[in-house]
């Protein structure tokens, strides 16, 4: 073979591997977006959340939904706050957080009437949460005004339930830096 022949073959070799790994990435990262598309959570917007609690502790709860939200939405979302398993009476602060945003965004809520929303953005409960019992936090969530969502994309929407035995002063939220 000639020097112009082998370099034509290798020529149309390197070109023939570079087409065929052009084609499986192409094709995993087509795989990879429908599966990222069809996320499903175990928590799912509408449904009852059941957050459960232990004293002195951070609980969390996180569901994914999709961006088909407008801004300034009452989304119905039931979040309850679950005490079965405690022995100890404690006090309750709530507060969320959005993910897949490019800012701090914090979601409001439409809240029972035993939580109040403080100053440092957390929702407190104005009673004691008993060990064995269980309350409801809100029944609506309110989309952020601030906040476009794009309906082709994904966000996370995280609870946090923090609890404090009652022993404690509650004061300690209070001054903390948060």
């Amino acid at each position: 073979m000639s020097k112009k022949d082998v370099a034509w073959l290798f020529s149309v070799i390197i070109l023939a591997v570079a087409l065929v790994i052009s084609i499986v990435l192409g094709v995993l990262g087509y795989l990879s977006s429908l599966t990222f598309m069809s996320t499903k959570s175990d928590l799912i917007v509408g449904d009852t959340i059941s957050v459960s609690v232990a004293p002195n502790q951070a609980s969390v709860a996180s569901l994914t939904f999709d961006g088909s939200f407008l801004p300034n939405e009452n989304v119905p979302q039931t979040i309850q706050i679950n005490a079965t398993d405690l022995n100890a009476d404690v006090r309750v602060r709530v507060k969320a957080k959005l993910f897949g945003v490019d800012n701090d965004t914090f979601f409001d809520f439409i809240t029972t009437e035993h939580f109040e929303k403080a100053d440092d953005g957390y929702y407190y409960f104005d009673d004691i949460l008993h060990g064995g019992n269980k309350i409801t936090f809100c029944n609506y969530i309110v989309t952020p005004k601030e906040v476009s969502f794009y309906s082709g994309e994904k966000y996370i929407l995280t609870v946090v339930v923090e609890t404090l035995e009652t022993k404690y002063d509650q004061n300690i939220w209070k001054n903390a830096d948060l």
